[in-house]
Parts: structure tokens; sequence; C-alpha cells
């Protein structure tokens, strides 16, 4: 079987069908004040009518209480709402992550006012903090965008569920994606597709178009000719040429950036095959906008195409969207010495920072005090299997002293091995 074969498996939990079993109705109640149960985090209540499913809203309210106005400086925001399901692989599994899209613009937690928001769920990361951590890694970077995110927990319609992120939902506006659409593009490298407009590279990256979601065949077809004529010059013998080269092309800075956060993460989607962002501005170049998703990352993965799920070897540097060693966009990249330079010196100017994240994952976990003792009562999976978790830990101090240690082992290993090349 091949390495191709084996990558797509192994990973068919990861792209389910788009259109899963939609969630039973749950009689609706209206919101009321929690107990006094010592909560330190705050606590999103959203009554819904309807039958939650992934992709049509159902109507309902929110209320958002931060009693110690930890976040912001408003204890208790009301509202109404539209809420539906969201994910592909994570839509599948018991713990629902959901959009958001209130009735109108808020504040919320102290993130900026909009409409429009996501609550992860990190059903299968156990440590509940991988996604806060790609985004603290990405904020350290200095990528355009960095998603706000706050942690909370979630009732539905009165019950439970559990510790979630409320995050900023990934679209463009004057906070986010700050890209004028009727000239830019906002562009997702996605094998899910799930956008009205989409195609696949000649080095098989699968691309779709998220904002605007209807270009027009002329605007469809000058993008799929920029992605043409980049890939042809990355094949060409000057490919490396600062003129003509593939830096006429892309946002150096911002590619080595996405490199190194998500080779550190060895993070098994991103060897540019899902849940990938770029902006292409009119006149401009192709850029590595922000970063999403990075619950199956930090050592959370048992599918690698090599069987390696580890904290050592390359992943994103020498494979391509289908997992085949000596192949691919970054690949080549590091073929050219001055690309190899330029990640070295700035990987000599990340790497202080980078080395104190073991603390900031301390931090992370004491902010969530008691909360994920209630999240793994409601969900009791802290001693079993859940796809696609590399180690079962049996004990959530156990789920972030594995994070820690596979963290700081992988960054020893990249200062390394980077220093070398």
């Amino acid at each position: 079987m091949s390495l191709v074969s084996v990558l797509v498996a192994c990973d068919k939990n990861r792209n389910l069908p788009i259109e899963p079993d939609p969630v039973e109705p749950v009689q609706p109640v209206e919101p009321t004040e929690p107990e006094d149960k010592g909560f330190t985090l705050p606590v999103v209540r959203i009554s819904y009518y309807g039958t939650l499913a992934l992709n049509s809203y159902c109507q309902g309210t929110y209320v958002i209480l931060d009693p110690d106005k930890h976040y912001s400086d408003v204890d208790d925001l009301r509202g109404s709402l539209q809420v539906k399901g969201r994910g592909n692989s994570t839509w599948g599994m018991p713990k629902k992550p959901l959009r958001l899209k209130f009735d109108s613009k808020s504040e919320v937690l102290g993130m900026p006012s909009e409409k429009d928001w996501a609550l992860l769920a990190n059903y299968a990361d156990k440590s509940l903090l991988r996604n806060s951590l790609g985004m603290e890694i990405s904020r350290i970077m200095g990528f355009s965008w960095t998603p706000r995110h706050v942690p909370c927990e979630l009732y539905l319609n009165g019950i439970y569920q559990g510790v979630y992120d409320f995050f900023e939902h990934k679209e463009t506006g004057k906070n986010k994606v700050n890209i004028d659409t009727d000239k830019d593009y906002y562009l997702e490298i996605e094998q899910n597709f799930d956008e009205a407009n989409y195609f696949t590279t000649s080095y098989d990256v699968p691309i779709q178009f998220k904002d605007p979601d209807k270009p027009g065949a002329e605007r469809i077809e000058f993008v799929k000719n920029y992605f043409k004529d980049f890939e042809d010059v990355l094949r060409s013998d000057d490919f490396a040429d600062k003129d003509k080269g593939y830096q006429a092309y892309i946002d150096v800075d911002s590619w080595i950036d996405n490199f190194i956060v998500q080779e550190l993460a060895k993070n098994i989607d991103g060897n540019v095959r899902k849940s990938s962002f770029l902006v292409l501005k009119d006149g401009g170049k192709l850029e590595f906008y922000h970063q999403w998703d990075f619950d199956l990352a930090f050592g959370n993965a048992d599918y690698f195409p090599d069987g390696n799920n580890g904290p050592t070897g390359w992943y994103v540097k020498n494979r391509d969207t289908n997992g085949q060693v000596g192949k691919g966009w970054y690949n080549r990249l590091f073929q050219d010495r001055a690309f190899v330079e330029k990640v070295k010196k700035r990987w000599k100017e990340l790497y202080p920072e980078l080395s104190g994240l073991d603390e900031y994952i301390d931090k992370a976990a004491a902010e969530l005090g008691e909360a994920p003792d209630r999240n793994f009562e409601k969900w009791k999976i802290l001693g079993i299997y859940v796809w696609p978790n590399v180690k079962v830990t049996g004990s959530y101090k156990e789920e972030i002293k594995y994070l820690k240690s596979f963290y700081m082992d992988r960054l020893a290993w990249m200062n390394k091995e980077i220093n070398n090349l």
C-alpha cells in the first residue's frame, strides 16, 4: 500500500461526511443563573428551538456570565442568536462544536464586537489546551491575525456540556481577516471542500474560496493561474532567483512562520492539506494570514504516514499534501539555501520566547480551575482511547504533563535540527 493510501485510510475519521445525523432537539428551558459551585470560568448558557444540525441554524437566546469580570467589564451579557453545528470530524464526536450568529454585534469577554463566533469542544484533546497553545505561538510570531478566544463552560438548554473555547469565527472583517473582498481573496487549504468554489493545484493542494465565496469566473481563473505560475516556477531551474523565482509569488516571512508553527506542533493537518488560510491581496503575494485548528497537534494524532507519532522527525518540511516524501511546496523551498538561512535566523529570534511555553501551559491549566473535573465527569474519557489519541494517561494532571513533555521535547529536537540545516 502506498503512503498516500495509508494516509487516506488512517485519516478516514478526519474526513467524515459533511452531513452527519443531526442532534435530536432538547426541550428548551429559559436560562437561569448557575448554582454557586465555585466556577472559575465564564459560563455560557444557550437555549435553542428545533434540531441542532450542521448546516441549518436554530433560533435561540444566550446568556454569558463573567461574575468576577475577569475578562471584561460586563458580568452578564444576554441576547438572541442563531446556533448550528460546525466542523467535520469533530461534529461526529459526542461533544459538539457550535457556530453562533448573534442578532446584533456584541463585545464578548473582552473580544472585539462581532456577530459571528465559534464554540470549540476539544473532545479528543483531553488537555483542553492544544488550540490555546497553537494560538499563543501564533501571537508570539505576529501573524496578521491571531483569533482571540476565552475558555468557558457551556450549558445547552440547561444541560451541562463541559469546557469549551469561545473563539472569534474565522472570516473577513476589520478585526479579523482585514481585506477588500472586491479585489482581494481569502483562501482556505482544505481537503473537505465545503465552499461553493474550489480547485486543486498541480501540487495536489486543495484550495477553496472563503471570501468572496462567489468570485465569478474571471476572478477564479486569475487565482488558478496565480497558483499555476507559482508552482511552475517551483519546478523550474530558476526557482530560487530573487526576481523571477518563488519570492515573486509568496510572502516568504509568513511562509516561514507557518512552517515553524506547524512543524513545531507536528500538526497532522499541517502539510498544506487542511485548515490552512492564505490571503492574496490585489498586487500582493500569497500570505499565510492566520492559524487554526490544533486539537490533533502536539502529540495527539496516531496516524502519521511513517508511524512516528512522537516528538522527533520532520513532517511538514519533507512531505507533500498526500504524505509523500521529497515532494511538496516546503520540500522544494528548503532546496534554496537562502530560504534555509532565513528559517534559521527566524528560529533564533523566536526560540527564547518559545522556550517558556511550558509555563504558559501550566498557567492556562490553572486558569481552568476545577472545570476540567466537571468536564470529565460529564465525558468519562480520561482512561479510554478517543480517536486519534497517541497516549491515554488516565488523569487530567497526566494529560497536562504529557502535553508539556511533548512540546518541550519537540522544541529541543527542532532547535538542534534547524541549527544543523
